[in-house]
């Protein structure tokens, strides 16, 4: 009786644990990665806007338009980003309408890394982030937290479709930013 008890609770456990589980990323395409994907899509504008390089790690940010020539005036436009180390390479694609509120994000965390809003540095890893990606996991394509103590420390951590990690050891999410604002500017003058 006993046992059984345990397993139906070590099976309730389980299954409220794991449907717990938050992916943190959208599993759909952007709006823009949709687009650019179709055959009969056409890029009107293409140009290199940033990047992020630290050791081995490499962020390429391109300001993009595109157009789908099937449906006349469907148009989209944002950043397309390319990370990769030497055995690993993604794309990530962010809606103009995103990309303001990702640099908020980025220059509040920032502000509360200045202001040493990060507990106690300890032997293990450890992370500040924003709780506007938890609370919102479907909503940015990209995503960013800051390694205060660990092996990289101190080093800003990115994260590709399906949460995989990129590490830039050295730099701070304002160096995140910092592009993100060009692209923003970039696509202001077009």
């Amino acid at each position: 009786m006993k046992s059984s008890i345990a397993t139906i609770a070590f099976g309730l456990f389980v299954s409220i644990a794991v449907g717990q589980v938050n992916s943190g990323l959208p599993e759909k395409p952007s709006s823009l990665e949709a687009l650019a994907r179709q055959p009969e899509a056409r890029v009107t504008l293409f140009k290199e806007v940033g990047q992020l390089e630290s050791g081995d790690s490499h962020a390429v940010f391109t300001t993009l338009a595109v157009e789908d020539s099937a449906q006349r005036g469907r148009r989209m436009r944002g950043v397309r980003i390319d990370l990769s180390r030497p055995d690993w390479k993604r794309i990530v694609y962010i809606d103009e309408g995103l990309l303001q509120p990702l640099k908020k994000i980025f220059d509040q965390l920032t502000l509360d890394i200045e202001r040493g809003l990060m507990p106690a540095r300890g032997t293990g890893w450890g992370f500040i982030g924003s709780c506007e990606f938890r609370n919102n996991p479907d909503v940015y394509p990209l995503e960013a937290d800051f390694c205060y103590s660990g092996p990289d420390s101190p080093a800003l951590r990115v994260f590709g479709p399906n949460r995989e990690q990129i590490m830039f050891p050295g730099l701070m999410p304002s160096s995140l930013s910092k592009v993100l604002g060009s692209a923003i500017d970039e696509l202001k003058e077009r």
